[in-house]
């Protein structure tokens, strides 16, 4: 089915998008799970030095206005996760964002860990510290087909707030863009 939505809106529009928006706000009551696994902030030297290629590479997404947490087996970065908000954010701007909100811009697991759990502890527990640090809300654009994704967002209790399809048709210079908005519980 996703592929035949695929070839079908690629024959109708030049170029598509279609997100879907999560988001948490925060009550005070959620709890990071506990794997056994170490999960904490990190900064981009551990990054950058880190011997698997796909976790070095994620390296650029650490800066001013953002913050980085991993999982940890040992000294082994095995999943990231980045957040970003204020200025650093405001040049994508897909989704807007108030004071006091920031979006989870990337997530990686590496390839042979997935499928434990890893990605929804490691969202769990950097929402925690996000809230602790003084954001109220939290978003993530997720395509609308990556199932791990969609799964780890829900499995950390995120919700489903919006739905934004973009279309660049032919002929046409700027996007038509349809937002589809619930309000976080």
């Amino acid at each position: 089915m996703a592929n035949f939505i695929k070839r079908l809106a690629q024959a109708i529009f030049q170029d598509y998008s279609f997100y879907h928006i999560y988001g948490q706000e925060y009550t005070g009551e959620i709890q990071a799970l506990d794997m056994g696994l170490r999960l904490e902030p990190i900064g981009q030297k551990v990054i950058v030095n880190s011997e698997d290629e796909i976790i070095a590479q994620q390296a650029w997404y650490h800066g001013d206005c953002s913050r980085a947490y991993a999982c940890m087996e040992g000294s082994r970065v095995i999943a990231l996760c980045f957040f970003w908000y204020g200025e650093r954010y405001s040049a994508r701007n897909f989704w807007p964002l108030s004071e006091g909100e920031a979006k989870l811009v990337q997530i990686v697991v590496l390839p042979e860990m997935r499928g434990r759990g890893i990605a929804s502890s490691l969202i769990k527990f950097a929402t925690l510290d996000m809230y602790q640090r003084g954001f109220k809300c939290l978003y993530a654009r997720i395509w609308w087909s990556n199932k791990p994704s969609l799964r780890a967002f829900e499995r950390a209790e995120w919700k489903r707030v919006a739905t934004v399809i973009e279309m660049h048709l032919i002929y046409r210079k700027e996007s038509f863009r349809l937002k589809l908005t619930r309000i976080l519980p």
